[in-house]
């Protein structure tokens, strides 16, 4: 046990850290999600159909607990079709990036398959082609990012939490505070502290003390003043364990580039348009 939990704060604070982690962890939803469309003549097969509907589930649920206005969804609409526009341009520039390696490559295979050494023109060629596409790849993660500060001015405060995670930075800051429960007098002496060191962000108002504090009163109450005070002590710890405003940037571009995200949102937004009003 000893130990453990500073590894874990680190790995959850990570996105925080590092945009660039987030941007990592998103690359393979925007490359897939928003621009490898099938083929119009292509059926879907059980498992992609499954996999689709499992999407669909989980981006309806988040939509419904953001309770979108009309004037919002329509906002949002807007934006993810400039985004996925975006994306989609920036894909096209790396699939001719990728046919122009394609031959480079067949190069390289004959070679080998010849036991010959690829020439080292060949090689430096296939290294600038590959660079290249890494390139592409930044730029299609980034290309509907700007569209992500359109849509804060959309949403409110509470919006932007639900779409960027906030349920997980609840969830973990709660298991926290569980684990700190937990330990023994004499271990929590030993690693309460650097625990609170390894979480505390100053910047946040929360530095070691604080974060320590917030620790300590939370092993001192009852059972039933825990479970009464639990809601306030996750709320203090909580902002630790939430994404930076760049991350959020990330993620808020990763639904606009969803490509389920307009047709589940028209959907829904048909369905209640004689309703209350609201998504």
């Amino acid at each position: 046990m000893k130990g453990e939990k500073v590894e874990a704060i680190n790995i959850s604070r990570a996105p925080a850290a590092s945009a660039t982690i987030v941007a990592t962890i998103l690359l393979p939803v925007l490359l897939v999600g928003c621009c490898q469309a099938q083929p119009p003549q292509a059926q879907p097969g059980p498992d992609q159909l499954i996999t689709r509907i499992r999407a669909e589930l989980s981006l309806l649920d988040t939509l419904n607990r953001l309770s979108l206005t009309p004037a919002q969804a329509e906002g949002l609409l807007a934006l993810a079709r400039k985004a996925q526009q975006a994306a989609a341009e920036a894909k096209l520039k790396r699939d001719k990036a990728l046919t122009g390696l394609a031959p480079l490559l067949e190069k390289q295979l004959a070679c080998m398959l010849h036991d010959q050494q690829p020439p080292a023109e060949l090689l430096d060629q296939i290294a600038v082609a590959e660079a290249e596409i890494a390139q592409l790849d930044d730029e299609i993660a980034n290309a509907p990012v700007p569209f992500a500060s359109e849509a804060r001015n959309l949403l409110s405060e509470a919006q932007i939490l639900i779409m960027t995670g906030d349920d997980q930075a609840r969830e973990s800051a709660e298991e926290m505070l569980v684990w700190i429960r937990e330990l023994s007098d004499q271990d929590f002496a030993g690693e309460g502290r650097s625990n609170a060191e390894a979480l505390a962000d100053p910047e946040l108002g929360l530095d070691t003390d604080a974060v320590y504090a917030i620790f300590r009163k939370a092993r001192a109450l009852s059972a039933e003043d825990y479970a009464r005070q639990l809601g306030e002590l996750v709320r203090q710890l909580v902002p630790l364990y939430r994404v930076n405003s760049a991350a959020q940037d990330f993620l808020i571009a990763q639904f606009l580039v969803n490509d389920r995200f307009i047709p589940v949102l028209e959907r829904r937004m048909r369905y209640l348009s004689a309703g209350t009003g609201q998504g």
